[in-house]
């Protein structure tokens, strides 16, 4: 499976967006080569006033006969009003069928955004709802990683796989090599030994011929690998990306971090990446509820679903292991419509021609889940 070569210029000496694993915690934005200029979106839409209810996504799909509800569909969960009706249909749109396998990029819009604990939650969800097999990536480094929230089974880590690639000759090697999670989801770990950061930038261990190598090795034994690098590797592993999932934090620093984002993908070749990418508000209360609605206006129209994540506090703790069952209802109802947002893409793409597997996707406006 070949890289698409639209994200494939990565510029040494761009800014790259930030990783972090603290959701909802006020965050401090990378810092930026250029002051960071919020980009309005590309067309004026109405979007919620200050009070007005949103609608669940699920509620108006199939609906609308206009051709136009919305220019975006917002998945908005958490809002201490959450009702049952509508879980089916997330439910129903994590499960769906789709042929070949699928890797999701996730990055954070700036350090501390949530980065890889959405990668860990939504690696769960996919996990707990499906029957294939599904792998996450641990490729960042430092105390905050997605490996310091599981229970750790085996020794091998990101490093130890991408050297070992040659003796990967069935499931069973592969195995070897991750940790399987209460919820079914494996691991492969994140390299936090010293020197780590060295050999996530060393071009001979992690050259683009071995990272298409190992790509080609997750694709033979997982249907979904989410994929949650550092900032030394995001450029590089866009290019491998069939989905992104942004991650921004409900902070005022928000709505600066997505336009930021933006402009970097769009920098890098990823416009039609950035399209069809999902933007996850993390950490959203109602204290922090005009910040959210700055971010949502910055990237209404830019993106093809926005999802809005709870403030938990079984999250906010960092290093410490974490399970969807240990979440408010609230909480794994938020990664359950943000799970089936991503599948409803791959499902819907199915029913389409795919050249060298460049998903058509969803672009801005259209309704998610008409499968």
């Amino acid at each position: 499976m070949q890289p698409r070569p639209a994200a494939e210029a990565a510029s040494a000496g761009r800014a790259t967006p930030g990783t972090g694993a603290s959701p909802g915690a006020p965050a401090t934005p990378a810092t930026p080569l250029t002051p960071p200029k919020v980009v309005p979106p590309d067309r004026k839409v109405p979007g919620p006033r200050p009070g007005e209810k949103v609608r669940r996504v699920e509620s108006v799909v199939g609906r609308d006969t206009s051709g136009g509800w919305r220019r975006i569909a917002q998945v908005v969960v958490g809002n201490n009003s959450v009702h049952a009706d509508g879980s089916e249909i997330d439910e129903a749109r994590t499960r769906a069928v789709f042929s070949g396998s699928r890797r999701i990029v996730v990055l954070g819009c700036t350090g501390g955004a949530g980065q890889s604990t959405t990668a860990l939650m939504l690696g769960h969800t996919l996990a707990g709802h499906r029957d294939d097999r599904v792998l996450a990536v641990d490729a960042s480094t430092g105390d905050s990683t997605l490996t310091s929230r599981i229970i750790e089974e085996s020794p091998e880590t990101l490093t130890s796989l991408l050297s070992g690639l040659g003796s990967v000759s069935g499931y069973l090697t592969m195995r070897a090599f991750t940790t399987r999670t209460p919820s079914g989801l494996e691991v492969v770990a994140a390299d936090t030994s010293t020197g780590a950061e060295q050999r996530l930038a060393d071009r001979t261990l992690f050259s683009e011929h071995r990272l298409g190598q190992a790509m080609e090795v997750l694709d033979r034994h997982y249907k979904l690998s989410v994929l949650d690098p550092a900032p030394a590797l995001a450029a590089r592993l866009l290019p491998y990306a069939d989905q992104l999932v942004l991650v921004v934090p409900a902070s005022e620093d928000g709505a600066d971090a997505v336009a930021m984002t933006f402009d970097w993908l769009d920098g890098h070749g990823c416009s039609d990446l950035r399209r069809r990418a999902v933007l996850v508000v993390n950490g959203v209360s109602r204290r922090t509820m005009s910040d959210v609605e700055q971010a949502e206006s910055v990237a209404r129209g830019r993106v093809r679903a926005i999802v809005r994540v709870p403030w938990e506090d079984e999250l906010a703790v960092t290093g410490e292991p974490v399970e969807l069952d240990q979440l408010r209802n609230a909480g794994r109802r938020a990664y359950l419509a943000l799970a089936g947002v991503v599948v409803a893409a791959f499902a819907k793409a199915q029913a389409q021609p795919v050249k060298d597997r460049e998903l058509a996707g969803d672009p801005p406006g259209a309704r998610i889940g008409e499968l």
